[in-house]
């Protein structure tokens, strides 16, 4: 008998009001979700739908776009990816990052391997195609920033499609198969690389460098002493920093350019 009195005096005293004090009590603000990684941006190449995630300017469209590139474990977390298209919004810059291992079949499990480098590439035009195409994105050409596998792709781009303005390749280099000797009018390119890279070694970024040069076209090597194929903390802010500066001065020659 006691413990279904108790229990009903519990029952009651749940069911009495709050106190006054308690309903007008401050609810702590709640973080809103990132909206600008919903991939309302999304692409179909192949019969396939391939992601693509939209970070944008406030102000009202079109812009100038970067097309942002993974590395060869997909996007995960993006930390090398995310804080590039924030800092390019607040200049007035959209970023559209591509997941473009959607693109592959699904039987094939190392989408990031070599010898599936063609059908990315062929991805890949397909995709500044529609970006280019995309009512919100500003031409006649759009920017690249791809880190790793991505920085390979973008200097690919780079140097034979004349739709890019310029490319940002952090730990990347020029794939072997576009000849470096047909340079003559490759986009303006920023290497960002890090001299304990054991995975892209350094080298291979002052081959890119020297490749760019023959021909005259513009090029910078951005060197990290310390970083390896992942650079951290500060490093990654001077990235951000160096990468947005360099797609925005070239992004704003363009614009200034075209008719």
């Amino acid at each position: 008998m006691r413990r279904v009195l108790t229990a009903f005096v519990v029952a009651a005293t749940c069911m009495l009001p709050l106190a006054p004090t308690l309903a007008r009590a401050p609810v702590p603000p709640v973080k809103p979700l990132v909206s600008s990684k919903k991939p309302d941006w999304n692409m179909h190449i192949a019969g396939r739908t391939v992601r693509v995630h939209a970070v944008t300017p406030d102000t009202p469209g079109p812009w100038p776009t970067v097309m942002l590139l993974h590395g060869a474990s997909g996007l995960g977390d993006g930390y090398l990816i995310w804080p590039v298209a924030r800092a390019l919004a607040k200049r007035g810059i959209a970023s559209a990052i591509v997941r473009y291992f959607d693109g592959l079949p699904d039987k094939i499990t190392r989408k990031g391997a070599v010898r599936y480098f063609e059908k990315r590439e062929n991805m890949l035009e397909q995709a500044v195609d529609q970006l280019l195409r995309h009512p919100n994105v500003r031409g006649p050409a759009i920017g690249v920033y791809g880190y790793s596998l991505g920085g390979f792709h973008g200097l690919a781009l780079a140097g034979t499609d004349n739709r890019i303005s310029a490319v940002v390749s952090l730990a990347g280099a020029l794939p072997r198969h576009v000849d470096g000797n047909k340079l003559e009018t490759a986009a303006p390119v920023l290497l960002v690389h890090g001299k304990r890279d054991r995975i892209v070694p350094y080298s291979r970024a002052e081959e890119t460098v020297n490749a760019w040069q023959r021909h005259g076209r513009p090029v910078r090597l951005m060197s990290l002493p310390t970083a390896g194929h992942v650079p951290r903390g500060r490093e990654r802010d001077r990235i951000v920093t160096a990468s947005v500066d360099f797609l925005a001065r070239n992004l704003a020659l363009q614009i200034a350019r075209s008719p």
